[in-house]
């Protein structure tokens, strides 16, 4: 059994990043260090008057998985350099949401705690392909999220003392998929995301509209 939780609103999923409900009811928020915590009784309650949508979630297990991501609305969009003495270098024209994807050891990657801490001179000699940034302007910024591909209902939430409402189950009952269906504007194939409203990319990897190709981030 669990007593501390976090609302989820699944609408308000950024990119990969699920959205939740800020501290207060002000708004909504993918910083889990800004989300709203709420005990078990409080929770069970608030998932009994929810929307579809609306997902009480263990906040221990999240807090678990969390990892730090940084959004490209709070750093510089080019290269900066300063007299810092170590950078960060992430990917241009690619996202996952707002969020940024830095240069790793293996690879770009958005979680921040494995990105490169690259000095001034290794930065401008291996890196110049990507934007460098200061370090520090990076991890002054960083934030922990949580990714929907990581959630795990039956341990989340279930096993962790809620019970799923009578409304939501009959709800569960009637939307056999809760994702909905696209045809892709470019290349004609079907696509399926949450979101109801926007295109948000070609599923196909070998089509402009697919998110690594047009730069459009990817809901999952």
């Amino acid at each position: 059994m669990k007593n501390r939780f976090y609302l989820a609103c699944f609408r308000d999923n950024v990119g990969s990043n699920v959205g939740f409900h800020a501290i207060d009811g002000l708004g909504y928020t993918t910083d889990i260090n800004k989300a709203h915590v709420y005990n078990k009784e409080e929770a069970q309650r608030a998932w009994d008057n929810a929307r579809e949508y609306d997902q009480p979630i263990s906040a221990d297990h999240i807090d678990q998985l969390a990892v730090y991501k940084v959004d490209c609305q709070y750093i510089p969009s080019e290269t900066t350099i300063t007299e810092e003495e170590y950078y960060a270098a992430y990917a241009k024209k690619m996202w996952d949401g707002n969020d940024v994807y830095f240069q790793s050891l293996d690879g770009l990657t958005t979680d921040f705690s494995k990105a490169l801490k690259i000095t001034k001179h290794d930065a401008l000699l291996f890196f110049a392909d990507k934007i460098l940034i200061p370090y520090n302007e990076a991890e002054k910024v960083k934030r922990k999220t949580f990714q929907y591909s990581n959630l795990n209902k039956r341990k989340m939430v279930q096993a962790a003392g809620l019970k799923t409402p009578d409304r939501i189950k009959k709800y569960k009952r009637r939307v056999t998929n809760p994702k909905e269906r696209w045809n892709c504007p470019s290349c004609g194939k079907i696509s399926w995301q949450y979101n109801p409203y926007d295109f948000e990319g070609c599923s196909d990897v070998n089509c402009k509209e697919h998110p690594l190709n047009s730069g459009q981030s990817w809901a999952y």
